[in-house]
């Protein structure tokens, strides 16, 4: 044993005092190479291990000699750290306290152990590598609302490496702050400053510390956003009118060069219409009458969010006309009460009002009445009588347009049968009347045979001619001494009847909205005798047609001379039929003529039985065909009045060539026949129309009075029947040939007479030609051939067949 300690002792003093360090740690599998970086100095605190066995327990523990240890780290360009180890202590010798250990990881931990002779046991620590600062990102987290007046800081922390069972204790780590304007801040992330001012830069200041250590410093300048602008100052809005206003303002300053202006208007949405900034004011256009408006005037700047400011004013639009009342009704209560109810305008403009009810009849106002709600009882009315209601709302500033709805009392059913005997009676007596005025008329007629008949005023236009009438004696004479040397007499009288007579008006007929119910823009009718309609409400114009009322022989308004209806006046056609009492109408025209629109077909066909013109009802009953003319018998109702319909007889001349005038007047002779054998005392006036109702229905109409002034006096003025007809009616007989055809028609017509004949009545009728009394005179049928060649052979038609006259 002696010896064995011996041995042990040498052993000792052989080796002198030679120190050993020794560790050992977890590393990575591979390490690059190793560039050193700005150290990271940390004072580790070292960690005691548990001391070895020692066989001389007399050495002091190396914990002694070794304590003071501290560890500096270098973050190397390779991402890996290096740490030397420093004893502070005196006693500690270089090669034992000084040691590097390099190619560490971040977040690694490593034991170290110190030994020494002349100390045991070891001393041993752990060496705990701080996390790679490149880990750390200071961002800012400032939400874009709070932009504007504050700040946030972040330190945005990656997930530390995994190294096994280790890695970096995240309670070491440690954070501070420091900004302008804010106190400093430890041991968060995340850093926040409030109530900043807008549009400002803040510098910032920030540290990770590990281990109370320095791991990463950085600073950081922030702008604050824009804050919210000037709301426009001044701002002001008015009405100009209805419908329009005007608002104005003084621009906002702050942030000018950024700042843009909208406003909305409500009603109105609220989509915000974009302004120049520099602009002061702005026009509204098509706002409602009468209406509350708020108008918001918003100023915007726009950062990271956009930030505004609103000013705002309300104002009322003027008040302007009602729209028309809805829903307008007339009801019959009893035979002559009306109830009269209607339903609110959709926009009544202006404050609470009334309704106001007008009752007309025709053009005659017959009662008034108002209140606050549209139900009327109109009592009292005439019996049997159409009324027209015309209500209107009044908003206190303006009177809306009126609506109208018509409705019609009924009869008295008390007063019924007294009425029907008073008719009777009144009927004889009027029969009497007339028959006794019949009877005075044709007494009058005999006994003025020669009375001079002078129908033109002489002085009335000094062109005139002084043109004697014509006995019936001297007629066919007369006819041949004018048609002498190319009709120059004929023509002579002709021109110096004036195309129109300038002294009476034409106004109606030339007015806008009557201007398209003319055929011709030269041949309308002069307003002292044009025919006049009724009036319907709110239609302008709605009593005009192109018509005028034709004196006949010795008898006023005998005539109606009117142009070819169009199709936009054929309804006024008829209710001209209607309101004239008119039975007979004479078409001297046909529909189309040499390719050429000359009238509107306006009466229903047979197959189609009856057609509705306006409130006019129109019916065929029967469609005759003959050589000349086409005979057709209608019967014409009214839907508004309940009297029972009346039969009109339509007689359409075929015969008229295109150009030029009919060959043989005998055929205008047979159509005045035709038509005065449907004409009658009681019936109104018979209308004549052509295409534009001057020429051929001036011809006709001549033929017709002239014959009956030949037939009463035994003698004709044609010239001053024109004359008078052109008084009447601008261009009547329109050409030369047309005034020539009046006087071969009344000289045939004097010449001959009747010569038409019935087939039932054709064998008696040629008996009695054939006789002669006394046998020594020639027969009447003898006569009549004779006087044949004597008229034949001077009726020339040359000019008619002139070409300027076709």
């Amino acid at each position: 044993m002696y010896l064995w300690l011996k041995l042990l002792a040498f052993g000792f003093a052989f080796l002198d005092i030679a120190v050993f360090v020794a560790g050992n740690s977890t590393q990575p599998s591979t390490q690059d190479e190793q560039t050193t970086t700005p150290a990271l100095t940390t004072a580790s605190s070292v960690s005691p291990a548990t001391a070895l066995s020692t066989i001389a327990p007399t050495k002091p523990p190396c914990e002694n000699k070794y304590g003071g240890v501290s560890v500096k780290y270098s973050f190397n360009d390779n991402k890996t750290f290096t740490a030397t180890l420093d004893v502070k202590r005196e006693e500690c010798e270089p090669p034992g306290c000084e040691k590097e250990h390099r190619g560490l990881s971040a977040c690694q931990t490593k034991n170290i152990s110190m030994s020494h002779p002349s100390c045991e046991p070891p001393f041993e620590y752990v060496l705990e590598v701080p996390p790679d600062p490149n880990q750390f990102q200071l961002v800012d987290c400032v939400e874009d609302e709070e932009a504007n007046t504050s700040l946030c800081l972040h330190w945005q922390n990656k997930d530390f490496p995994d190294n096994g069972q280790f890695k970096c204790n995240e309670n070491k780590i440690e954070y501070k702050f420091k900004c302008d304007g804010g106190s400093p801040s430890y041991n968060k992330d995340t850093f926040k400053v409030r109530n900043l001012k807008p549009r400002t830069n803040y510098t910032c200041s920030s540290q990770v510390l590990y281990d109370q250590q320095l791991l990463i410093s950085q600073n950081k300048t922030i702008e604050t956003d824009f804050g919210e602008p000037e709301a426009p100052q001044n701002f002001t809005c008015s009405a100009k009118n209805a419908t329009e206003g005007k608002c104005t303002w003084t621009p906002p300053q702050s942030y000018f060069d950024r700042i843009s202006l909208c406003y909305w208007i409500t009603p109105g949405g609220r989509n915000c219409i974009p302004q120049d900034k520099t602009q002061d004011g702005i026009d509204l256009h098509n706002l409602r009458p009468f209406t509350n408006y708020t108008v918001v005037l918003q100023a915007r700047v726009t950062g990271k969010v956009t930030r505004s400011r609103n000013a705002t004013y309300t104002f009322w639009t003027d008040p302007a006309k009602p729209s028309k009342v809805n829903g307008l009704s007339a009801s019959r209560k009893t035979e002559n009460t009306i109830a009269v109810s209607c339903k609110r305008p959709d926009q009544l403009n202006g404050p609470e009002g009334k309704y106001y009810l007008e009752v007309r009849t025709g053009n005659t106002l017959v009662k008034k009445d108002s209140g606050p709600e549209c139900r009327f009882l109109v009592e009292d009315l005439q019996y049997l009588t159409e009324y027209n209601f015309l209500v209107y709302y009044d908003n206190t500033k303006f009177a809306g347009l009126p609506e109208s709805v018509t409705a019609s009392t009924s009869y008295n059913a008390k007063a019924l049968i007294i009425f029907l005997v008073f008719l009777i009676i009144v009927t004889s007596i009027a029969l009497l009347i007339v028959l006794y005025k019949i009877y005075d008329l044709h007494k009058k007629r005999s006994s003025n045979l020669d009375e001079q008949q002078e129908l033109v005023e002489r002085d009335d236009e000094k062109q005139l001619m002084n043109v004697e009438p014509i006995h019936a004696d001297v007629l066919l004479e007369t006819y041949k001494r004018k048609m002498a040397d190319e009709g120059r007499l004929f023509l002579a009288e002709f021109q110096s009847i004036p195309r129109v007579f300038s002294k009476f008006s034409i106004k109606d007929a030339r007015k806008s909205f009557n201007q398209n119910k003319n055929r011709y823009v030269d041949i309308l009718p002069y307003d002292y005798n044009r025919v006049e309609l009724s009036d319907i409400n709110g239609d302008a114009g709605s009593n005009y047609i192109n018509a005028s009322y034709i004196d006949g022989f010795k008898e006023p308004r005998k005539y109606i001379a009117a142009q070819g209806p169009r199709d936009e006046t054929v309804d006024d056609f008829w209710r001209m039929i209607w309101e004239q009492k008119a039975t007979v109408i004479v078409m001297v025209t046909r529909c189309e003529e040499g390719n050429k629109n000359k009238c509107a077909e306006y009466w229903p066909s047979m197959d189609e039985g009856s057609r509705v013109y306006g409130d006019v009802i129109v019916e065929i009953n029967e469609h005759k065909r003959c050589p000349d003319y086409i005979i057709q018998k209608l019967t014409v109702g009214n839907r508004k009045e309940k009297a029972s319909g009346r039969a009109v007889t339509h007689i359409q001349f075929t015969s008229w060539p295109d150009h030029g005038v009919p060959e043989d007047p005998h055929l205008l002779l047979k159509l005045r026949r035709r038509v005065n054998a449907f004409s009658n005392f009681f019936s109104g006036p018979i209308v004549v129309h052509c295409s534009a109702g001057v020429g051929r229905t001036g011809t006709y109409i001549g033929i017709d009075a002239m014959l009956e002034g030949l037939e009463a006096e035994n003698k004709v003025d044609v010239y001053g029947y024109v004359v008078k007809l052109r008084r009447q009616r601008c261009l009547m007989v329109q050409v030369e040939a047309q005034y020539i055809l009046i006087h071969q028609a009344l000289v045939e017509y004097n010449q001959f007479g009747e010569t038409e004949v019935s087939l039932s009545e054709l064998h008696p009728y040629l008996s009695n030609m054939k006789k002669r009394d006394p046998p020594s005179e020639p027969s009447p049928l003898e006569a009549e051939f004779q006087r044949l060649p004597s008229y034949r052979s001077w009726r020339t038609q040359h000019i008619g067949n002139q070409k300027k006259k076709k």
